[in-house]
């Protein structure tokens, strides 16, 4: 198993991480170098396909790159100030100096992580100022906490984790020295990554099925048109081809109505599901079809469609179009989509249309219309247009403008001037305001 570490930091230290990181001579360790930390975003967000983890210097930058959402917490980490950091550069203060330090200022290590420091240890004549980490826009008070405390007499010598501290304490005259994480505290961090690496990519290669179904409620008054469904089951069919490629599946047609995409965890990411919720979405507005989706998880390809088959056995009709997802242990999770501008409520819409009209329009092509011109804000359209929108011939969208403008939901408001040969398009708009919620 192949597994990338991004360390990503300044120079130095960057330097000094990769040489605690040879003690992993399995693994890759890739170095990215920064000067400003206006530079991590772009670096992140070019190199995240490059590499399985990413290893911070210090809490400074792992904190940037947490607070602006450019990875989240699961996809890296720092490694901690822990006492034995403390204590390495206490001594190497006073080695250098040739004295013991009684009184101190430090700054980035937690007051928990000092505390139990202090207490472990008897060091009651040792006296110390902590000024703990708060977040990336608390580091200007670092400089001003040091000078203050040993302007005024309280400190011999200061202790700071962040290099602009340390080089304007230093030219400041100020007996000051840089916190860096020690080799246990690097070694460990590592250690934790490549666990969560291998995690991760044995996760990812787990089996993940997605079935498909569709769920209509059968209204017995309406007539069964065979040869309409087998449409509807090609272009199912069509579109579920097209998303196996996306996922790098395998497509099986179970039969009577019910579709499985055979893929793996690692694919189904935030593209597929945003994807999945498209499909659902184009056949509920154009063929109001209820189709219901549901991907299970599992540790082979027998217990992954188990968990399908479980899902599938209790979907209904959902006008929010959700996709449920059922893990290893058969815990349910229902997700809605959640990029919806609007909120769009067919069964109200049919009902003012109903209301207004009556049995003068075909209520489900006028629903149709408004639904596609609303998704693709088109204020005028074309016979072109819904011919295009619902997938039929342009003579049954002229037949459909027809029927509409004859009950004036619709009204021409001019003609269009396309760069084909022939004649103009005659463009048409609503004469009413539908609403799309109540």
């Amino acid at each position: 198993m192949y597994i990338t570490i991004g360390v990503i930091g300044p120079k130095e230290s960057v330097s000094r991480i990769l040489r605690v990181a040879k003690d992993f001579p399995a693994f890759e360790f890739k170095p990215f170098i920064y000067q400003e930390v206006s530079e991590i975003e772009e670096i992140l967000k070019s190199n995240g396909i490059l590499v399985d983890q990413w290893l911070f210097s210090g809490i400074m930058n792992y904190s940037l790159a947490i607070e602006r959402e450019y990875i989240t917490p699961d996809e890296g980490s720092y490694p901690t100030l822990h006492g034995s950091s403390f204590f390495g550069i206490l001594m190497e203060a006073q080695l250098n100096e040739g004295k013991i330090f009684r009184n101190i200022s430090i700054d980035a290590i937690t007051n928990e992580e000092m505390a139990k420091v202090m207490s472990f240890y008897k060091l009651d004549s040792l006296t110390y100022y902590n000024e703990p980490y708060e977040g990336y826009y608390s580091l200007e008070n670092f400089p001003n906490f040091h000078k203050s405390l040993y302007q005024d007499g309280k400190t011999e010598v200061a202790i700071t984790a962040l290099k602009s501290t340390y080089e304007e304490l230093k030219k400041e005259g100020i007996p000051v020295y840089r916190l860096t994480p020690s080799y246990i505290s690097i070694k460990v961090t590592i250690q934790l990554l490549l666990e969560r690496a291998q995690a991760n990519r044995y996760e990812n290669l787990q089996m993940a099925v997605v079935g498909c179904k569709v769920v209509n409620e059968i209204n017995e008054n309406e007539a069964y048109d065979l040869f309409k469904w087998k449409h509807h089951e090609l272009d199912i069919k069509k579109s579920l081809m097209h998303l196996t490629e996306i996922m790098n599946g395998s497509f099986v047609d179970v039969g009577d109505g019910l579709y499985f995409i055979f893929t793996t965890k690692g694919e189904m990411d935030d593209e597929a599901e945003k994807n999945l919720f498209h499909f659902i979405n184009e056949f509920r507005l154009r063929d109001q079809l209820s189709i219901g989706v549901v991907i299970g998880y599992g540790e082979n390809v027998s217990h992954a469609e188990q968990n399908v088959r479980y899902g599938l056995s209790s979907i209904k009709p959902d006008e929010r179009a959700p996709i449920v997802v059922i893990d290893e242990q058969q815990s349910a999770t229902i997700k809605y989509p959640n990029n919806e501008s609007a909120p769009v409520n067919l069964k109200h819409i049919e009902q003012v249309l109903r209301d207004r009209f009556g049995e003068a329009i075909n209520i489900r092509d006028a629903v149709r219309l408004i639904i596609y011109s609303h998704k693709y804000n088109k204020q005028a359209f074309t016979s072109q247009d819904i011919s295009r929108w619902l997938q039929s011939t342009e003579r049954n969208g002229r037949r459909i403008l027809t029927n509409l403008e004859n009950a004036n939901v619709i009204q021409k408001c001019g003609t269009s001037h396309a760069k084909q040969k022939g004649r103009p398009k005659i463009m048409y708009q609503f004469a009413v305001d539908i609403p799309l919620s109540p």
